[in-house]
């Protein structure tokens, strides 16, 4: 069964290899790429290891550099310098290439992290955020906010520490990654701390704890050492468990020397001494000034004087590389803040200017909002006086025709009797061919306007007449009801205007004022459901839709 699963393992990889070799560069950048994001580092150093820079293309390159870069980081093997890293974030800057752009960023940003520069690796986070923020890359997401969580908390920015550490904890719920939940909870926890909120430290201590057993094996002594620190003075046995647990996987000398203190503290001093000596000789940059003084006066009080003499010349020997290098880091201290302050200067004066170009956007947006409002307030008041005219001729074409067929029933009238008045029919006559006169000059006037300086009311006019004609709005779209709509409120002001002030079950839509004005005009159930293609449950929704607020109160 073994040597049969190897056959099919190693048939598998020779597969994986004749594949690989009929693909070109750029596939096999994409899939290195890909293994990646898998975390099958082997497999990705493998292949990208059999590419050749010389028969690449820029944008191949640009891809090359960076997943060298990623790799690199990824397995503790960082690239000497990161002058490949610049060529790829010169190229996707100029490429507008958001993912990979903000991907580069990223790296850039903790490579300066690695090298100290606080200030410059937290603007590269930024930038990286910023770009990141416009794709849909979570895991790219994720990272940078964990990132500048981290370094906000190196600087003491607390607030913007906990703010990135719930971005990461959110994206990490988003994406239901275990690894991710764990560390979340752990920088929230420790940013609550760091604001000297205990409590809430504690409560997402406890929440980190279920998810231990999906964080990464060389992240889970400090995790765990972390969770431990949190529980040392409140529940030492706790704690205890966690500093035990944390040293399974990496003998932390910090882990120890808690440890030893809360053996300390519970009376077993004889096994906080053997800690004590075990945490001294491991090799860290750990402080172990705390741990030194501990040993001296367990000493000191049990008087072990031959042990103190004993251990004298090695103890005195590392305080005092101590001591040196806390001199050497205070004067190196002085000039990297001296150095910080230079560059926070710097990019005072950046941002100052910054500000002033974006004043400069500001107001250019706000003159430009203001040319579009009046322009629109110009636009709708001529669409109002285009609405008032066409009323006015209507309205007067209306009066006119009444005039003119009163003229003509009365002139039918007079010509039926005997005694006809000549006089009184000529006058009348000339009435009806003076109102005939006047309803065509209007009408050229109404035709002008619709022609030349009013489109919507002229397609209203024409969607209008299509009703009017027996057609159906079965085919109309959301607009062409709007300009219906607009079109009946000029001809028959008062009655759309009453329409559209009594208060409904919901807001009227152009789809339920249509409806309404075909009431307002005449038509019954059937001629609406045939106009506009409704059904018999349709009728009944839009007709409880448009129903008067007091009418169903009532």
């Amino acid at each position: 069964m073994i040597k049969t699963e190897k056959i099919i393992s190693l048939l598998a990889i020779f597969l994986w290899m004749v594949a690989c070799n009929n693909m070109s560069v750029s596939d096999k950048l994409d899939l290195t790429d890909s293994l990646i994001v898998k975390e099958q580092y082997d497999s990705a150093h493998a292949l990208l290891s059999e590419l050749a820079e010389s028969t690449m293309t820029t944008e191949e390159k640009a891809h090359y550099y960076l997943l060298s870069t990623q790799l690199g980081n990824l397995t503790n093997h960082p690239l000497p310098t990161d002058s490949l890293l610049d060529k790829a974030i010169k190229y996707y800057n100029k490429e507008g290439n958001n993912l990979k752009l903000a991907n580069a960023l990223y790296y850039k940003s903790l490579k300066f992290e690695k090298n100290n520069e606080i200030v410059q690796a937290i603007l590269y986070g930024k930038e990286a955020e910023r770009l990141a923020m416009s794709t849909n890359d979570a895991r790219l997401q994720f990272k940078i906010a964990e990132s500048l969580a981290y370094l906000n908390g190196l600087c003491g920015n607390d607030a913007f520490q906990l703010l990135y550490a719930k971005k990461a904890l959110a994206l990490a719920k988003m994406e239901n990654n275990k690894n991710w939940i764990a560390c979340s909870y752990n920088l929230i926890s420790f940013a609550f701390e760091n604001l000297s909120q205990h409590d809430s430290a504690c409560f997402y201590i406890e929440k980190t704890i279920p998810y231990i057993e999906f964080v990464y094996e060389t992240d889970k002594a400090p995790l765990l050492m972390n969770l431990g620190l949190l529980y040392k003075d409140s529940d030492p046995e706790k704690a205890k468990e966690l500093f035990e647990n944390a040293l399974t996987y990496t003998e932390l000398p910090e882990a120890i020397e808690h440890l030893a203190d809360i053996y300390y503290s519970t009376g077993n001093k004889g096994k906080a001494y053997e800690l004590w000596k075990r945490a001294l000789t491991k090799n860290s940059r750990y402080d172990k000034i705390n741990l030194i003084h501990s040993i001296i006066s367990y000493d000191l009080e049990r008087g072990n004087i031959d042990e103190v003499s004993k251990n004298v010349d090695e103890i005195i020997n590392i305080k005092d590389s101590i001591l040196n290098k806390l001199k050497n880091d205070t004067i190196k201290d002085l000039q990297l803040r001296f150095d910080h302050e230079v560059e926070m200067h710097e990019a005072d004066k950046k941002l100052a200017n910054m500000e002033e170009l974006l004043l400069v956007a500001v107001i250019a947006v706000v003159a430009m909002a203001f040319y579009i409002y009046f322009r629109k307030k110009k636009t709708e008041a001529k669409e109002r006086d285009y609405q008032e005219q066409l009323y006015a001729y209507t309205t007067e074409i209306s009066q006119l025709t009444a005039n003119r067929d009163h003229a003509i029933a009365k002139i039918n009238e007079l010509e039926s009797r005997t005694d006809k008045d000549c006089h009184m029919i000529g006058e009348l006559k000339s009435d009806v061919q003076n109102a005939e006169q006047a309803i065509d000059e209007l009408n050229k006037n109404i035709k002008q306007l619709l022609d030349d300086k009013a489109p919507k009311l002229k397609q209203g006019r024409m969607l209008y007449d299509q009703i009017m004609e027996g057609g159906t709005a079965s085919q109309w779209t959301s607009k062409e009801e709007e300009h219906f709509n607009y079109y009946y409120a000029a001809i028959n002001y008062q009655s759309y205007n009453r329409l559209r002030k009594i208060e409904r079950e919901t807001k009227l839509n152009a789809h339920n004022l249509f409806y309404l004005i075909l009431k307002e005009m005449g038509k019954d159930d059937d001629e609406i459901m045939r106009i506009m293609k409704l059904s018999r449950e349709g009728l009944r929704t839009i007709r409880k839709r448009t129903k008067p607020v007091a009418e169903d109160n009532s």
